[in-house]
């Protein structure tokens, strides 16, 4: 339509009753909510990739968790079966 302009978005920003709204209604929305987690999860993992210190102190805190040392047996049960 073109009625709007950058302008009048930012005036609508500024609103912070609109803005709570908004940001109450996105995280109640089970599918924007799956898409945000999507969107947040791929930037980690490509932060991850990058961080060799984060990746480590995920493996080192991984490799002390006993429910993660039974799924390391399952699955290499699985692959020798």
């Amino acid at each position: 339509m073109g009625f709007t302009e950058k302008a009048d978005v930012h005036k609508l920003m500024q609103d912070s009753k609109l803005m709570t709204e908004i940001v109450k209604a996105v995280v109640e929305d089970p599918d924007t909510l799956d898409s945000l987690a999507d969107d947040i999860a791929d930037k980690l993992s490509d932060e991850l990739e990058d961080d060799p210190e984060l990746r480590q102190k995920i493996v080192e805190r991984a490799i002390a968790s006993p429910d993660f040392k039974k799924k390391i047996i399952r699955k290499l049960v699985e692959d020798l079966s």
